[in-house]
Parts: structure tokens; C-alpha cells; sequence
């Protein structure tokens, strides 16, 4: 199946859907504690935004990677340049996020989570944040490499988003 194929199917028959390698490949149901945590990184995300009007965080967007593959990241975040033009109403979104976000869930393994990462960074994003409630820890992978935030007192910035810092304390804590 092409991008173009899954793009004219209906909002139900892809709403548990990802594309990839040209297979529909279903999202596996989130956890509270998963949902939570993307919770607590979209208010923080949020509130940067309010303050400073660079870009927009956006929920379980289907985002065109490449020809065969259509991810939907926890969360995207676009700035102001990949805002330009983008038909608000076009799904999948035409690109990868400047950001992808995803919040780790225990079914899935290493090989997956990786691989992932590495489609995004492969499609045009400049930077995976990968936050596992499960370990205390983040990863923020960039075509540079990879930087662990391990421990409540960790912070997670962003060389993309001036200002913006979030303890793992606030992004991983549960309820």
C-alpha cells in the first residue's frame, strides 16, 4: 500500500493504524501510565508554546516519513517553518516532525524502539525524545547521537526550542 492508498482510506479504518514498510501494522492500546506521561509532556510543550509562539505540539498526528511509512508520534512538534503552507486539513501529515516524541511502552523492544527513531531522524526530524517512565529515563537522539537523561532531577532541553526545559520529574511522574 502507498502513502497516497492509506491517505483516501477513512479516518476508521486507519485510526489504529500505522504504514509501514507499506503494511498496515496496528498501534497497540496505551496504557494510563502511557497516556499520562504524554499528558504531562504536552502541558509542558503547552505552556512553552504560549509564551513562545515558535511551533505547535500536536497529538497522534500520522506523519509521511517516506514513500512506504506513516508513524504517528505520541506527539509531533512542528515549528514555524514546517507550518508554513501545510494544509491544516491534510492527513497524513506531508512530512516527518521537527521533533518526535514517543513514550515508550513496555511491550515494545529495543529493535522497535531504534528503529523507529531512526526513521524519523532518516525522514527529516531533527530530534526523537523517547521517555521511559519505566527506567526514569530519556532519550533525545539526533543524526549526533544520543544523550540519556537518567533521574528525577534530569531536565530535558531542546537546542531547538529556546527556553524550554522540563524536569523528567514533571514528564514521568504518574498518578
Amino acid at each position: 500500500m502507498t502513502v497516497e492508498e492509506f491517505a483516501q482510506m477513512t479516518t476508521s479504518e486507519t485510526e489504529d493504524y500505522e504504514l509501514v514498510d507499506g503494511e498496515l501494522v496496528p498501534l497497540p492500546s496505551v496504557s494510563p501510565i502511557h497516556s499520562k506521561i504524554r499528558q504531562n509532556v504536552e502541558h509542558q510543550l503547552r505552556t512553552y508554546f504560549e509564551s513562545n509562539p515558535i511551533g505547535v505540539a500536536l497529538g497522534w498526528v500520522d506523519c509521511r516519513i517516506n514513500e512506504g511509512l506513516v508513524r504517528r508520534p505520541d506527539l509531533s512538534i512542528l515549528l514555524s517553518g514546517s507550518l508554513k503552507g501545510l494544509d491544516r486539513k491534510r492527513v497524513p501529515l506531508p512530512f516527518s516532525p521537527d521533533i518526535a516524541v514517543e513514550v515508550l511502552s513496555p511491550s515494545e523492544n529495543v529493535v522497535e524502539v531504534h528503529r523507529k527513531a531512526l526513521e524519523y531522524l532518516a525522514g527529516g526530524s531533527q530530534e526523537v525524545w523517547q521517555l521511559d517512565h519505566e527506567n526514569g529515563e530519556v532519550f533525545v537522539q539526533t543524526h549526533a547521537g544520543i544523550r540519556l537523561l537518567r533521574g528525577m532531577d534530569a531536565v530535558l532541553d531542546s537546542p531547538l526550542l529556546p527556553g524550554f526545559s522540563a524536569p523528567l520529574a514533571k514528564l514521568l511522574a504518574g498518578f
